[in-house]
């Protein structure tokens, strides 16, 4: 595969320094991510029952410490195939920190109001209950300001210093994940068993704290489903 090139994303500063772009994906690989290390095979989707595919984005490992440089994100970062693994040396994540057992994929888009109030209300609370435990959540920002309109740098800069996320965070250049979900869907929230990389559930819309969404998610992290 061709070498990575700079990005030649631009970014308005909000009272910061710009952050570094990431590099783009290599030419001619598009979506979904190349190369992988190691991810399951599919048949692949994003219905429950399917593996998701190993997408991959850029983005910040956790915007609240550091966005002053943006990395490479593939879903096969979280795949945890023994349910103990740990993150590499050099890893974004932390080295030597467990990878989750539960993924929770939450694509988004700048323009949705019910997205900011999951964003500002919901997920920092169920986060700080839920990572400790083995739950990991990734925010995708699919459109930016106008519906299918793809997210761009400086919208996930100016996304995350809003709502301090501290969580993994992402928009996807190419546009294939938050393509496949209709405009009037968003947030769509799916909950990806790490284990296999399989979808358990997919909503459409804020699952509400202590709804049968968030009861499934805590199933899986603890590995009753």
């Amino acid at each position: 595969m061709g070498l990575f090139v700079v990005a030649a994303l631009g970014l308005v500063g909000c009272g910061g320094e710009d952050p570094i772009p990431a590099p783009e994906f290599p030419e001619g690989t598009g979506q979904p991510a190349a190369n992988a290390v190691s991810y399951p095979e599919g048949p692949y989707g994003i219905n429950p029952g399917k593996v998701i595919a190993n997408y991959q984005f850029v983005g910040f490992a956790n915007a609240e410490k550091n966005n002053s440089e943006m990395q490479a994100i593939q879903l096969a970062d979280f795949y945890n195939p023994t349910g103990a693994d740990v993150f590499p040396e050099g890893s974004p994540y932390g080295a030597g920190e467990a990878k989750p057992k539960v993924l929770l994929i939450d694509v988004s888009s700048v323009w949705c109001a019910p997205c900011k109030i999951e964003a500002e209300t919901v997920l920092p609370r169920l986060y700080a209950e839920y990572q400790p435990k083995g739950g990991e959540f990734l925010v995708q920002l699919a459109d930016g300001r106008n519906p299918g309109e793809a997210a761009v740098v400086d919208d996930l800069y100016r996304w995350t210093t809003r709502y301090e996320v501290a969580y993994p965070s992402a928009i996807d250049p190419s546009y294939k994940l938050g393509a496949l979900f209709q405009a009037d869907a968003f947030p769509a929230n799916m909950i990806v068993k790490t284990q296999d990389m399989t979808i358990v559930e997919v909503v459409a819309g804020v699952p509400e704290e202590g709804s049968s969404f968030w009861r499934t998610f805590e199933k899986v992290m603890n590995g009753e489903k």
